[in-house]
């Protein structure tokens, strides 16, 4: 017997380090995913397989190393079900080396696949909450936003504490370029942290402004007010500047994207210091070298 779950990768709208923080994000989900298969064994061996390299266990004594963190973990939650062990084959879409929340959509399918292996019957909002404690537990810290994106799909506005997902019923398309380098999210937050250690009045009122943005970002894509979207991502973009995550390229990436007629607006999208920049519109040409110019789309489809 053989089961398979997927699921998207996804990118963050707005809400970037205030959602850290209790407070609003909207985030979506994209048409590159994450597969995992796995394939039940009649020993107690744990074998993990994808293009990142190899990794083989008993079930009694598995290690939690990289970079299969987040899925050992997964099963390690499990593993007092577990009858045997089993192979797992994992396929990605995109590389994790761009930011579209890999670490997020691997933990979803693999519970995904373990659940349907185990019967356990995850409603979508159990899986966002089993999903969003093991990156947790891996990372140390962890919203859950780009969890419930990957579960749900589309367009999702989440807030951390106290606990709400709402998945909003219209998107735009977007344009989406890496900017050739990225920071690890943990290592991101530890140079804000620092950066706002003496001043943290002034970090919670940025806070306070970003979930302002993302309340008024979700009203706009409530009216499909696109041009009103794209504005406020402008003015969100500047408040990421005030906490210093932004960079020279990066900065070049949005001036460069919101000269074009196509493009209503542009930000980081993430953690900073690196990663992907979105326009909100289509943008069909390629900037220079190194910046790519990725093909994605927001996917209604969640973990499947």
């Amino acid at each position: 017997m053989l089961y398979k779950a997927s699921a998207p990768g996804s990118l963050m709208l707005m809400g970037e380090y205030a959602v850290l923080h209790g407070k609003l994000a909207l985030v979506c989900a994209v048409d590159k995913r994450m597969t995992v298969i796995l394939t039940p064994r009649s020993d107690t061996q744990v074998i993990l397989s994808s293009a990142l390299g190899e990794y083989q266990s008993d079930l009694s004594a598995l290690n939690i190393v990289r970079p299969f963190q987040f899925v050992l973990t997964a099963i390690q939650k499990f593993s007092k079900k577990m009858q045997s062990g089993c192979d797992i084959k994992i396929i990605s879409e995109f590389s994790d080396k761009i930011g579209f929340a890999s670490s997020a959509a691997v933990t979803v399918a693999t519970i995904s696949v373990l659940a349907q292996w185990l019967n356990l019957p995850f409603s979508k909002l159990e899986l966002i909450h089993q999903a969003r404690e093991i990156v947790r537990k891996v990372q140390g810290l962890g919203s859950g936003a780009d969890v419930a994106a990957c579960v749900l799909g589309g367009i999702v506005a989440y807030r951390a504490q106290p606990f709400a997902v709402d998945k909003l019923l219209h998107h735009y398309p977007l344009t989406v370029i890496y900017s050739g380098s990225k920071t690890p999210t943990v290592e991101a937050v530890t140079r804000v942290n620092n950066k706002f250690r003496d001043n943290p009045k002034l970090f919670k009122q940025i806070c306070q402004a970003i979930d302002y943005c993302s309340s008024q970002g979700r009203q706009a894509i409530c009216d499909q007010n696109w041009y009103e979207f794209g504005n406020i991502m402008n003015v969100h973009q500047g408040l990421l500047d005030a906490l210093g995550v932004n960079t020279r390229n990066l900065n070049d990436i949005i001036l460069n994207l919101r000269e074009e007629s196509e493009i209503l607006g542009a930000k980081i999208s993430g953690s900073g210091f690196g990663d992907c920049v979105i326009g909100l519109g289509k943008f069909n040409s390629n900037t220079c070298a190194p910046n790519e110019l990725i093909s994605v789309s927001i996917t209604e489809e969640g973990v499947s």
